[in-house]
């Protein structure tokens, strides 16, 4: 799917009538994505089809909710089928990404997903910060008076910076205006114990992680991997639930590694800076009397 300046997600949350309006870019989208190239091999792998039933996982980004109406940036949910039925789908994990927004509105979100899917094995929330919230080119400033002019090509704008942005600690800089600097990248990630799990404790089901400005992943990897263990274990209960005598030691003995490559994954947000950079620029322009 591709995004625009302008693309919107909304949430509803009924008991509360709160409407969470997401203004989402290529940064929101990055770190998810990036999840999905190792969930779904993993996923893919479990999946099973015999003249019983089958099981299939699907990696979506929609989700029901019993008060609430949300869209999750990741839902995985498992769906089995037998002769005579379709099993309701059972949600796996979640996740959200926070960027230029209020993190307590996306922990609301996630809760309201666990409560109203407390099987979910495993959440994942991504906060990403910039240096200063982001703010666009004041009346007869310097940016105002320079880009006004004539639309530009993303190319053409991004070659205006004085001093192109190499890194990712390096801010966006064109016509005197920061477009966009970021200032951090931590992942936090809960795994359920015996009850659903709850966001609001730290204790030894949560682990945090900073991917950037120091990459210190080493936990997130640790919880993720047990995430996948325990949704997989998940899968095969459901199955044997399903068709009993069924069996599943091939999906309860399937191997499980996370192996998330966390420098690519910084390479693309490098790139999806840039592209917010120009869609705030492009928002601001068109938008702009």
């Amino acid at each position: 799917q591709t995004l625009t300046p302008h693309y919107r997600r909304l949430s509803y949350f009924e008991d509360e009538h709160i409407l969470l309006v997401e203004k989402f870019n290529s940064i929101h989208e990055v770190p998810f994505l990036h999840l999905d190239s190792v969930f779904c091999p993993f996923l893919y792998g479990l999946h099973h089809r015999n003249s019983d039933y089958s099981m299939y996982t699907t990696v979506s980004r929609v989700l029901t909710l019993l008060y609430a109406s949300a869209v999750p940036d990741l839902s995985i949910k498992m769906n089995v089928v037998t002769k005579n039925m379709v099993h309701e789908p059972k949600v796996l994990a979640v996740g959200e990404c926070a960027f230029a927004q209020d993190t307590d509105s996306v922990l609301r979100k996630l809760k309201y997903e666990i409560a109203c899917h407390p099987e979910v094995s495993m959440a994942i929330m991504v906060v990403i910060e910039e240096h200063q919230p982001y703010r666009s080119p004041g009346l007869m400033s310097e940016a105002w008076q320079m880009l006004l002019q004539d639309t530009l090509s993303r190319s053409l704008f991004l070659s205006l910076q004085g001093v192109a942005a190499q890194s990712l600690d390096q801010p966006v800089v064109v016509a005197g205006h920061t477009w966009c600097h970021l200032a951090s990248v931590r992942f936090h990630v809960w795994v359920r114990g015996e009850k659903p799990i709850n966001i609001d404790v730290d204790n030894e089901l949560l682990a945090r992680g900073t991917l950037f400005p120091n990459q210190d992943m080493d936990v997130i990897d640790t919880m993720i991997e047990k995430g996948m263990v325990m949704m997989r274990d998940y899968i095969a209960t459901v199955c044997q639930e399903v068709v009993p005598g069924n069996h599943i030691s091939a999906i309860r003995n399937s191997g499980v590694t996370f192996c998330a490559d966390w420098d690519y994954l910084l390479m693309d947000l490098k790139r999806a800076v840039h592209e917010t950079a120009y869609d705030r620029y492009r928002s601001w322009y068109e938008s702009s009397p």
